[in-house]
């Protein structure tokens, strides 16, 4: 029920009981004319009051319909707004969710490194796609036995064998080990863990009759797990020394981003260095070019020679038989009755002087 209905029943109420209270007066004294029409006069202006308030109560209730439907859809905005803001934090916590996900796919991989995919590998071939050429080195290289090492290095013809698979378990118990005691078995058993990672690189990957190194990699994925590999020991030796009498040398990221300069700049010395062997074989062949062309070149200097010397010699008896042929035709013209002679004593004819030539 509705505050209008309310009071128009609170109206008829009060209309009711005037009307009631007329005819209990009217009983009492009798139904005289004047008592009538001053009820009627009154009972007159009680409905126009009525009336009045009724129009002024729905005035009234207008304004609070109005003011209810401006409150309603003032908060359907915000409820709106509400819902927006909900689906945006929605948003916000799946992306969250997703990164948690990633966070314990990561440390999923630092728990258990993995032959193949896992974060020292990745990081590894990441630091060799950087620093070296792509043919100068390989990932999941294979050997004739069957085992696979992470990655090698190709330098002068041989291989630099490269292992990422790391332990970390221990490690990671270290590093969350409540107390010192809790802190220390896992110090001993991480001890055990590297000596038995150097070991096994030591036995498969250096393989000197597949043209690898006498010496392998062994690559820790943390400079902090690396300093905790330099100062640690098992049974009383150090892993460093370990590491080194079994020809393992363990290698952070700094570091073997230093041994990968060296590489490629060793590789870039035998570049020059073929380049200018081949440079040399070219010079050999371009000085025996040279050779034989100043044989063939002394060859025609010399048919050069003796056709200057031929022609030399044909000039100079073309010049004697023009001269017997002048000396032939002046005896002509000063003697033509007399036979044709030389004057040094000596009967000659003119076939005999032309013989001269």
């Amino acid at each position: 029920m509705n505050a209008i209905s309310l009071i128009l029943i609170v109206l008829f109420a009060l209309l009711a009981g005037a009307a009631g209270a007329a005819v209990v007066l009217t009983g009492r004294r009798g139904p005289p004319d004047e008592d009538i029409k001053a009820m009627r006069a009154e009972l007159q202006n009680l409905g126009q009051r009525v009336s009045l308030d009724t129009s002024r109560v729905h005035e009234r209730l207008e304004g609070i319909d109005s003011r209810m439907t401006e409150t309603q859809s003032t908060s359907t905005g915000m409820a709106q707004g509400i819902f927006e803001r909900l689906g945006q934090v929605q948003t916000a916590t799946e992306s969250v969710a997703a990164q948690a996900r990633e966070f314990t796919q990561l440390q999923d991989l630092l728990k258990a490194p993995k032959a193949r995919g896992g974060l020292g590998e990745a990081m590894l071939e990441e630091l060799l796609r950087q620093v070296l050429p792509p043919q100068a080195y390989t990932m999941q290289h294979r050997f004739r036995s069957g085992r696979i090492v992470d990655a090698t290095v190709k330098a002068g013809g041989k291989l630099v064998c490269i292992d990422s698979k790391f332990p970390l378990s221990n490690y990671k118990r270290m590093c969350d080990a409540a107390d010192e005691i809790e802190r220390a078995d896992a110090e001993r058993a991480f001890a055990g863990d590297v000596a038995g990672h150097i070991k096994d690189i030591s036995t498969r990957y250096i393989l000197p009759d597949e043209d690898t190194f006498d010496f392998a990699v062994m690559y820790v994925p943390a400079e902090g797990v690396y300093a905790e590999v330099l100062r640690m020991s098992h049974r009383k030796q150090p892993l460093f020394e370990q590491a080194i009498e079994a020809r393992v040398v363990p290698m952070s990221p700094l570091n073997l981003y230093g041994y990968l300069q060296t590489v490629l700049f060793g590789l870039k010395c035998l570049s020059i260095e073929e380049d200018a062997q081949r440079i040399l074989d070219i010079c050999g062949r371009l000085h025996q070019d040279v050779n034989r062309f100043t044989d063939e070149y002394d060859t025609l200097g010399g048919h050069l020679g003796r056709a200057r010397n031929k022609y030399e010699e044909g000039r100079a008896r073309l010049d004697r038989f023009r001269d017997t042929i002048d000396r032939m035709v002046d005896l002509t013209e000063t003697s033509p009755d007399t036979e044709i002679g030389v004057d040094d004593g000596e009967d000659r004819t003119p076939l005999e002087a032309v013989g001269d030539f």
